[in-house]
């Protein structure tokens, strides 16, 4: 559990109580708990109340606000306050400021408007939240730090640059090294010395094109993206060991703006995080497997590990295009969906509704209505009963049969170079492999290439662009000793240095396929292909893969071109397992009928084989089996059960054989 201080599911959310007069706060809090909240997350953007000027801190209104929800049985998750440095601050000191993409140097206002090398900002930052610890070590309602807020932007400022160049010293050691390593003699771009090593801005090697920025020297970027990465974790560090100093035996995090947000690495975050948080907001009609892609990212960072979901809106989000309201029992579906997927908290953005601010509009449980007779209101508290009896699923593991292995490397250095189609995206590749795996009802694991892939008897790593060759050596172990692999084109292209490996693609991962890629084609997205494999014929498209076979056999060929009749689709035998190659990028279909023939072929069998529309989890703890059934359509649904009776936790309704199954509902079995 987050913290055993508090042995129950944590629900709550945001509040900020300096928004209201002393009434409407007493008033909230009657409403909190006719809600069933027992956790607010308090100072987010708090900093020039906290410390209105340099040396002065006044922390006596969270204090006597702590006080007072603690007397009512309510915990406190608190915030330091530096995602939104205050204008007294950056008006003295604007070197705190950050830099954007176009080199143009930010004015204050809003937040994620630091600098994360500002030695300034590091500072300030790192005093307050010391200060915040010193004082409210003791407190009894504090039960979890909450560092800065939804980390977010690139900085490309003068002292950016100075600290990357230092950077890339201790990386290469020497101009020589990076010269050989970047690729320079490409394009005329050697540097003779360290100073004329410029930050990736459009007045240097990034252009604009259709969606996404991408580099003249995409070596240059693809560091410059790790040393971002590693310069922002610095300064969640610096405020954690601060903390840590007071407070040693309460956990810290920070909440991580989305699962799949391409500019941090979060599994190296991970390792430096006491329990991982996101924030979830589903869009409109968005497929339920990528939700539980980005809940399952979350959950593998820290290995299977139980996680905060620290945000989440009760109604409607505010700053999409559009944003409309979650239709009744929607709620409460993602929510329960979120404690499936390993979350241990349900909290909210935000408590009260503000009457002013960008974010106004932002849906919360106290609406601008100000009653507790909303639809709103009524389904969190309805939430908020039901929950009260469900301790029992604390601690539990999710058991997944298969993974899906996510890099951010491939991601970055994939994207941000010149291939051979720019509507490849990571992103779409990994959604629809990982959307196959749930439909299974095998369970679904999302691992990092540093994490252990033994226990699983699929692996499937799509787009896995960047691979070296500690990669190649695990993934052919994992192989040799009965996994199962599944690979896609646009594989194996490139080492760590993002240099093509050569011998034919996929690179070091050439024995696994039991072939190579002699040539990509590509065509713009209108222009179709397809694949004919197991009788039937699958549309393809933006890639394909001219393949050479050595030792593999050939599920599926391509039906038009001048590769019609080539492999598409491969089988090979390394070891005691098995590796399956996509050379395309293929419509969902195929890749189902693709999981499915796995299946059959290597007596793969879920427990419970999930309906369309149905989503089924299996977690344990000890001896006890709990299974999270779904039902993310609109229809009655019926699930076939395994043999034995099975209680549901929410209703306390008995089930044998057969499971009915509501729209937008969920059933939490416990095998009896």
């Amino acid at each position: 559990m987050v913290n055993p201080k508090l042995p129950v599911i944590w629900y709550g959310g945001d509040y900020y109580p300096e928004q209201w007069d002393e009434e409407t706060f007493e008033r909230d809090i009657r409403m909190f708990k006719e809600a069933g909240i027992n956790v607010v997350t308090l100072g987010v953007f708090s900093w020039s109340l906290i410390q209105p000027d340099e040396n002065t801190y006044d922390f006596s209104f969270f204090e006597k606000v702590m006080d007072r929800l603690y007397k009512e049985g309510i915990y406190v998750c608190l915030a330091t306050p530096t995602s939104a440095p205050p204008h007294w601050m950056t008006q003295k000191y604007p070197e705190i400021l950050l830099t954007d993409v176009n080199g143009v140097k930010r004015e204050k206002g809003g937040r994620q408007n630091f600098c994360p090398n500002s030695e300034k900002y590091r500072y300030f930052a790192r005093n307050i939240a010391e200060k915040l610890a010193e004082h409210f070590k003791d407190h009894p309602a504090l039960v979890l730090w909450h560092v800065n807020n939804e980390y977010l932007n690139y900085c490309y400022c003068d002292t950016c640059a100075r600290k990357f160049r230092e950077w890339l010293k201790k990386r290469y050691g020497s101009l020589e090294e990076l010269n050989r390593r970047w690729y320079t003699r490409f394009w005329s771009q050697t540097f003779t010395s360290w100073e004329e090593i410029p930050v990736p801005t459009t007045k240097s090697v990034l252009f604009w094109r259709k969606d996404r920025y991408q580099s003249v020297l995409p070596e240059l970027y693809l560091d410059y993206r790790r040393f971002m990465s590693e310069s922002m974790l610095e300064c969640f560090l610096e405020e954690y060991r601060a903390i840590k100093k007071h407070t040693p035996d309460i956990p810290v995090t920070t909440n991580l703006i989305a699962a799949t947000f391409k500019e941090w690495n979060y599994f190296e975050w991970a390792n430096h995080m006491d329990v991982a948080a996101w924030d979830n907001y589903p869009g409109y009609k968005e497929d339920f497997s990528v939700i539980s892609l980005r809940h399952s990212l979350i959950r593998g960072l820290k290995e299977g590990k139980p996680f905060v979901l620290m945000e989440q809106s009760p109604s409607q989000a505010c700053w999409r295009w559009y944003n409309p309201q979650k239709r009744p029992g929607e709620m409460r579906l993602w929510s329960y969906h979120a404690l499936a997927h390993g979350a241990e908290t349900l909290m909210f953005f935000q408590l009260r509704q503000s009457k002013g601010g960008v974010e106004k509009f932002h849906g919360a449980v106290i609406t601008h209505v100000d009653s507790p007779n909303t639809r709103v209101f009524q389904e969190v508290k309805r939430v908020g009963e039901e929950i009260k009896s469900l301790s029992d699923i604390l601690d539990t593991r999710v058991v997944s049969q298969t993974a899906l292995l996510f890099d951010w490397e491939s991601w970055w250095a994939m994207e941000d170079t010149l291939t051979p189609s720019l509507d490849f995206r990571y992103l779409n590749e990994v959604q629809k492999y990982f959307k196959a795996l749930v439909k299974t009802g095998l369970g679904v694991d999302v691992v990092g290439k540093d994490q252990n892939f033994e226990g699983y008897r699929i692996i499937v790593a799509p787009a896995l662009y960047m691979v070296d060759e500690e990669l190649a050596r695990k993934l052919k172990d994992y192989v040799s000793n009965g996994g199962i692999l599944i690979l896609t084109t646009m594989s194996g292209i490139v080492d760590e240095d993002d240099q093509v490996v050569l011998g034919g693609y996929p690179g070091y991962l050439r024995d696994l396929m039991g072939g190579y890629v002699e040539e990509i084609d590509a065509l713009p997205p209108e222009e179709k292909n397809e694949i004919l494999m197991f009788g039937k014929r699958y549309e393809c498209s933006l890639v394909f893969d001219y393949i050479k076979t050595t030792t593999a056999e050939v599920l599926g060929r391509f039906g038009r071109d001048y590769y019609m009749n080539e492999p598409a689709v491969l089988r090979n035998n390394y070891g005691k397992g098995w590796v399956y190659y996509v050379g395309s990028s293929t419509s969902f279909d195929l890749v189902w009928d693709l999981v499915k023939f796995i299946e059959r072929e290597h007596n793969l069998r879920a427990e419970i084989a999930p309906p369309d529309g149905v989503e089924v989890i299996k977690k344990v703890k000890g001896e006890k089996i709990f299974y999270f059934l779904f039902n993310h359509s609109h229809e009655l649904q019926i699930v076939d059960l395994p043999e034995g009776m099975f209680r549901d936790l929410i209703k306390g309704n008995l089930y044998e054989k057969k499971a009915r199954l509501q729209p937008l509902d969920v059933l939490i079995l416990l095998k009896e």
